[in-house]
């Protein structure tokens, strides 16, 4: 016994002592290969056929979104594609429901600034009656007059909860600011544009989206590719509609100044920060570049910022930073709640965390822990029959390269520190940030003034 407890002993001690392998570059990596056809209606499809497990997921998007109605219809999208499921000319919104049951799976929608997206999975002895049942909710929603009531009721009492989040507040006021008149400053909908919608104006929205020519069809799993055409065939083939609408335009170069706003809430304990500036859409040739750098400032719990600002400094719970992607434009943003008191400590913090990468080279090891990071998440992604197809719509949704998946891994192994300074020093830029804050206003106006030479721009909690 004695020994059998020193041999284990010993064997602890050795592991402790000997030094972690390194981790070597990962493999390159082969997206799935796919198929890729249009109907003579103008609908484009995708499909990977992957037989590990006999489940079919199917995703049906139209290239318009948020961005495709003015301020005063905000949340006309997200109600249109709540409401997609709620009822056909011949299907009431529980049979919708059974009918995606009784085939294994599930049939929702979803919206954002540039696409609405019907999604779908099943078994894949099933996927023809679920292709069907896709079909008729995509092209023939009824929108019924009491589904219709009940979505706005939900919508109204939605946006007062999420109004007593200053999270929330903060992110609505950042995106206004940041993009200004553009449609992508609107990311929420308000009691007037709620009270807008209605039946009329649902079916007026469905008709100048969902046409074929402005839709894209994705199915990844246990599906032939000869399967795959006839139902599609069989269940677009006959579809019509107008030409596609336009998509959104090119957003103008952000503020040349730093502006500060802020959102009272009076009685507040603690600040919402959002800060950022525009910056890259994803086939720039910086863009891998500059993904590194936000990884390595705060896109991880490893990150500079959580190390330093939540760690260190015990500033907030929780802060990060991330790079965003629209159609027409990128953005840089960095997101913390922090207490009152240490407010101006924490900008001061992140701004010099800002400073710092963008005038001297990261490390050797933040470069190979960010790579391995970035190149990982994205690889496991696409473990799934959904990340495959939500990576594939999101290429052709935000129309990059086609091979864009193929060289991702191997784009973002091929960064080197030089090009990841010159990217922070380019995209991140101190002095035309959009900073908005939400607390206090009298316990915190005069130490964020000091952040800027402007003075501090109030701001409602619709971000006007």
């Amino acid at each position: 016994m004695r020994a059998a407890l020193l041999v284990s002993a010993l064997l602890a001690a050795s592991s402790w002592s000997t030094p972690m392998p390194e981790v070597g570059p990962m493999r390159p990596y082969k997206a799935p290969a796919r198929a890729q056809w249009r109907l003579a209606n103008g609908m484009q499809a995708v499909l990977v056929t992957d037989r590990r497990l006999p489940l079919v997921t199917a995703k049906l998007a139209v290239r318009s979104g948020g961005a495709a109605f003015g301020p005063e219809d905000a949340g006309l999208s997200d109600a249109l594609a709540e409401l997609l499921t709620d009822g056909t000319d011949r299907l009431s919104s529980k049979a919708i429901a059974d009918a995606a049951d009784d085939y294994g799976g599930r049939l929702w929608a979803r919206a954002d600034a540039d696409s609405v997206t019907l999604e779908s999975y099943c078994l894949s002895e099933f996927s023809g009656k679920m292709f069907e049942l896709m079909a008729a909710v995509a092209r023939r929603p009824s929108f019924p007059q009491a589904e219709v009531a009940l979505r706005k009721k939900n919508m109204a009492e939605e946006l007062q909860v999420s109004r007593a989040e200053s999270d929330f507040l903060a992110g609505v006021a950042f995106y206004r600011k940041l993009f200004g008149s553009h449609p992508y400053g609107i990311t929420a909908a308000t009691e007037s544009s709620i009270a807008r919608i209605g039946r009329a104006r649902l079916l007026e929205a469905h008709k100048r989206l969902f046409t074929p020519r402005n839709a894209l069809l994705i199915v990844v799993g246990d599906i032939s590719l000869d399967q795959a055409k006839k139902m599609a065939e069989r269940n677009f083939g006959g579809w019509k509609g107008g030409a596609a609408p336009a998509a959104a335009s090119a957003v103008a170069s952000g503020a040349r100044r730093r502006r500060i706003y802020l959102v009272d809430r009076p009685g507040s304990v603690q600040v919402s920060l959002f800060l950022g500036n525009l910056a890259m859409r994803e086939d720039h040739p910086d863009y891998f570049n500059f993904l590194v750098a936000n990884q390595v400032l705060g896109g991880s719990f490893a990150s500079r910022l959580v190390s330093d600002v939540r760690e260190t400094r015990g500033y907030t719970y929780r802060i990060s930073s991330r790079v965003e992607s629209r159609l027409t434009a990128g953005i840089f943003r960095v997101r913390t709640p922090v207490r009152n008191e240490v407010v101006e400590a924490a900008l001061d913090a992140i701004l010099g965390h800002l400073d710092r990468i963008r005038s001297k080279q990261i490390s050797s090891e933040e470069l190979a822990k960010a790579k391995n990071y970035l190149a990982g998440s994205f690889v496991r992604g696409l473990e799934t029959q959904d990340g495959v197809a939500s990576a594939l719509l999101h290429i052709k949704l935000h129309r990059l390269p086609e091979d864009f998946l193929d060289h991702y891994v191997e784009k973002v192994q091929a960064v080197e520190t030089p090009a990841v300074l010159r990217a922070a020093t380019t995209y991140i830029r101190p002095d035309e940030l959009v900073i908005v804050a939400v607390g206090d206003a009298a316990n915190i106006r005069d130490c964020l003034a000091r952040f800027s030479s402007d003075p501090v721009v109030a701001v409602d909690q619709d971000g006007n």
